[in-house]
């Protein structure tokens, strides 16, 4: 028998609008002091650059202000991806967040340009170093700053489940890195004198810069297109394979996604061909309330419902069945591999016929001749 969920337990919904309000101040919380903390370390960097003259504190100061433009983007992306769905966005805002990586990766590709070119300039001009033992001081105050900042964004983001945060957190800790690198370069300068290590110093922090604007880039374009989600595929795989009743013959062409921190599923599920309407019914919304109920920010979950045939009996536990063709031999587990295949068929007719075996072979014979 098919249990019918609590209706108390589905439509109590006041805590967890509670604590999803609370997730989201926490997240604004996170935007505003990156902003505010973006905008001192930037005038901190341009101080060091216009008491030392230095190329590679420039490379810094620079990737500084993409710092600032990343915390106004992800203010402004924050606040729009908090709002619920409506009847323009059914799926909700979230992917405003993967647009706000988007743009942020694009700038640091530009910064990255900027400072190659003016180290290229001052490699052919010659540059002229002073009061490097400020400059660095100034330089580790900041590195220190932006490590606390970055490491706090990272972990309210991985709270939250806020894309724009961490991936934010990251472009702080990368600046973090490139800062330590200039601080090692220039103590080399400073004890070595060897000037022209400055403009080669800012041209290796350019290409890092470069590296880590192109890996936001694809993280926002994964984002964007709906990449799958190796992690949330296995751990949905783990979830419905816990819940499993004998009812859920079997479970194929799983395809989740995100939308900022909300998660949208839809999958094919095989019952008895004999249940009624009402019978699936209860089933989606176990099914639903497994995958979404205890997530506070909430998300969609789409069953599509197959009838089983004859090729299935063996595989379906189901013990009291006016239909079966076949004794039951043994449940096929749910697992990452199974839940996304896109057929449903389990097992072999009377006659021997492998259907799985033949529908696999059929999609890997269409992979190849499209190749």
């Amino acid at each position: 028998m098919v249990e019918t969920p609590d209706a108390r337990r589905v439509t109590n919904t006041a805590p967890r609008n509670e604590r999803v309000a609370g997730m989201h101040a926490e997240r604004m919380r996170a935007g505003r002091l990156a902003l505010v903390v973006g905008v001192l370390i930037f005038l901190a960097k341009f101080a060091a650059y216009t008491l030392t003259g230095s190329t590679a504190v420039f490379a810094d100061a620079m990737e500084s202000t993409i710092n600032i433009v990343a915390a106004a983007m992800l203010v402004l992306a924050l606040s729009i991806a908090s709002r619920p769905p409506d009847e323009s966005h059914p799926y909700g805002h979230g992917k405003v967040e993967f647009v706000s990586a988007g743009i942020e990766g694009a700038a640091i590709c530009f910064a990255a340009i900027l400072i190659f070119v003016e180290s290229v300039r001052e490699l052919i001009a010659g540059p002229e170093l002073q009061r490097l033992d400020l400059g660095l001081a100034i330089l580790g105050v900041s590195a220190a700053a932006n490590a606390a900042l970055g490491l706090h964004l990272t972990r309210v983001g991985d709270k939250t489940r806020s894309d724009a945060l961490v991936a934010d957190g990251k472009h702080v800790m990368a600046d973090v890195w490139t800062s330590v690198g200039v601080i090692g370069g220039l103590l080399v300068v400073a004890l070595t004198g060897w000037t022209w290590a400055d403009p080669l110093i800012a041209m290796a922090v350019a290409m890092n810069v470069a590296f880590e604007g192109y890996h936001l880039l694809h993280e926002s374009m994964g984002g964007l297109m709906d990449e799958a989600d190796e992690d949330l595929i296995e751990s949905t795989a783990t979830r419905l394979e816990d819940a499993r009743t004998p009812e859920w013959i079997d479970v194929h062409g799983l395809r989740s996604w995100r939308s900022g921190a909300r998660r949208h599923f839809d999958l094919h599920m095989t019952v008895p061909r004999y249940f009624d309407v009402e019978q699936v019914h209860a089933i989606h919304d176990q099914v639903e309330a497994i995958l979404i109920e205890q997530d506070d920010h909430g998300g969609d979950v789409v069953v599509h419902f197959d009838p089983c045939d004859p090729s299935e009996c063996r595989h379906c536990s189901l013990t009291q069945c006016a239909i079966r063709s076949h004794d039951f031999v043994a449940t096929e587990p749910l697992t990452p591999d199974s839940v996304v295949r896109p057929d449903s068929a389990l097992g072999s007719d009377e006659n021997g016929v492998d259907f799985t075996a033949m529908r696999a072979r059929a999609i890997t014979e269409r992979t190849d001749g499209n190749r």
